[in-house]
């Protein structure tokens, strides 16, 4: 049997809005984490991040997420040094329903860097120079939110992958003959991958 647009579209909102009538209550949670642990090559990355996450349904949160990064990439010829920092939206699946347990997200964002590198590094035709970048940041996680019995919080093991989709402007500082010249060079550290881990503070 065939099913318009309009009836699947109220499936959807039903089948959304179904779960509330188990009684099933969450809270909001405050999270705070701390990633790292880079497998990607060359790369060494802290990332610091605040959550503020609202349950939708049984199933379903929405967040909001302030984050930054400290990096270095260095793979013996080229060396960068870099902040980021950002602000995402997004929303998580909890399998298991009540913001409990396995969960699986994405999100998107809005990010700005501000780095430095060295081309040929330790190299008698080294040049150097500073960047600065605008970004829009896909990313995907997976992860577990273990709550800790008899208690308002929570422990939250996850992995991230994403994607950095980036515009640049830079320009040389080194040597004294290209000091304030334009240049096109990219980042490294456009995706990444890392693990990580934060505490939510349900309320």
């Amino acid at each position: 049997m065939k099913i318009s647009f309009v009836q699947f579209l109220v499936l959807i909102i039903v089948g959304t809005v179904a779960p509330w009538a188990s009684g099933a209550e969450t809270a909001d949670s405050i999270n705070l984490g701390l990633g790292g642990l880079n497998p990607m090559p060359h790369c060494n990355a802290t990332v610091y991040l605040i959550e503020y996450e609202h349950p939708l349904t049984p199933t379903l949160a929405i967040l909001g997420r302030g984050s930054g990064v400290y990096y270095r990439f260095n793979n013996g010829n080229y060396l960068e040094d870099g902040r980021l920092r950002g602000m995402d939206i997004g929303a998580r699946y909890y399998r298991a329903g009540g913001m409990r347990g396995f969960y699986m997200g994405a999100s998107l964002g809005r990010w700005k860097g501000d780095w430095t590198f060295t081309q040929n590094h330790n190299s008698p035709a080294q040049w150097e120079g500073t960047a600065k970048s605008n970004s829009v940041r896909l990313n995907i996680e997976l992860g577990d939110r273990i709550p800790v019995q008899g208690t308002k919080v929570s422990i939250m093991p996850e992995v991230n992958l994403g994607k950095f989709f980036a515009s640049r402007s830079c320009e040389a500082t080194a040597p004294s003959s290209q000091i304030g010249k334009p240049c096109d060079q990219k980042s490294e550290v456009n995706a990444y991958l890392f693990f990580g881990v934060a505490v939510g503070y349900a309320f």
